[in-house]
């Protein structure tokens, strides 16, 4: 069988003009002439033996069926291609970045971030640590942490802490146990340290309301679990509820605003800078589409 090597600039010119949805978009983009982009999709499609867009009166209208397969392709081998490239740079970026979150980011925000991350700067190596808001905090005032994100209920914002997300904390049960709530009212939360956990127990005090605590855990599907099983009543941001959770809307008191803040080192490096963009951007993508979902 006849070797075939697809070139990775026909590759980014193809990328290009789906992103686009133009060849004179792309080759902008590119910087270069709409007839060089052209014909290296022409050369790529005479490579292949396939027709990769579908042109309507010289238009661009989407990728045909063969053309979407080989994107995905496309993509991956441009990313490790720039990745590599990035790696053995002279100046690439080295070193270690030492960053604290909460557990719960880790299922989902962090991975997502850090993938972008790695792409950007290959050769940092990141130390994390997952744990409370209070520990976090010390650690970075201690000089053991570099960047920290952290959750933050009520009372004044820290200082030189960046707000990355904010929205209601609510009561939460599980969907088969939303009757009236028993007293004392049966409780499942985050550990004694928990900024949630703290705000739920400060609203009961104040309202007089006697509670006992049912269910306590780190992880974020273990209480969710709990809450589902009827163990208890959680308190929740609204973007980390799930099927079989709803919220209790009467019979227990307010609770103040949930947020997520970044806080980092005086000397922190553009390279944790750029972390903490992704960590909000990623915050605010995923939990900004659970919250209107």
């Amino acid at each position: 069988m006849r070797t075939r090597h697809l070139d990775p600039e026909a590759l980014r010119a193809l990328v290009a003009i789906a992103d686009t949805a133009s060849f004179s978009a792309a080759a902008q983009q590119l910087g270069r002439t709409q007839s060089a982009v052209s014909l290296q999709i022409k050369r790529l499609e005479e490579t292949l033996g396939q027709t990769l867009l579908r042109r309507v009166q010289g238009r661009v209208d989407g990728a045909t069926a063969e053309g979407l397969a080989l994107l995905g392709y496309a993509r991956e081998i441009l990313r490790l291609n720039d990745e590599a490239c990035a790696s053995i740079a002279p100046d690439a970026v080295a070193g270690t970045l030492r960053v604290g979150l909460p557990e719960e980011l880790m299922e989902s925000v962090f991975p997502a971030a850090m993938a972008r991350f790695r792409a950007l700067y290959p050769r940092m190596r990141l130390l994390v640590r997952a744990d409370a808001a209070a520990r976090l905090r010390d650690a970075l005032a201690d000089g053991e942490l570099d960047l920290i994100v952290f959750k933050h209920c009520g009372g004044a914002l820290p200082r030189q802490a960046e707000t990355l997300w904010q929205e209601p904390l609510l009561w939460v049960v599980g969907e088969a146990w939303a009757t009236a709530l028993p007293a004392p009212l049966p409780l499942a939360l985050f550990g004694e340290n928990c900024v949630f956990r703290l705000a739920a127990t400060a609203a009961l005090a104040k309202a007089k309301r006697d509670w006992l605590l049912a269910y306590t855990g780190s992880s974020l599907a273990g209480l969710r679990h709990a809450v589902r099983c009827g163990l208890g009543v959680s308190v929740l941001p609204r973007s980390l509820l799930q099927p079989g959770l709803c919220v209790v809307e009467k019979g227990l008191p307010a609770l103040p605003e949930a947020r997520l803040l970044a806080a980092a080192a005086s000397d922190l490096p553009p390279a944790g800078m750029r972390l903490q963009a992704l960590l909000g951007e990623e915050i605010a993508g995923q939990r900004g589409m659970a919250a209107a979902a």
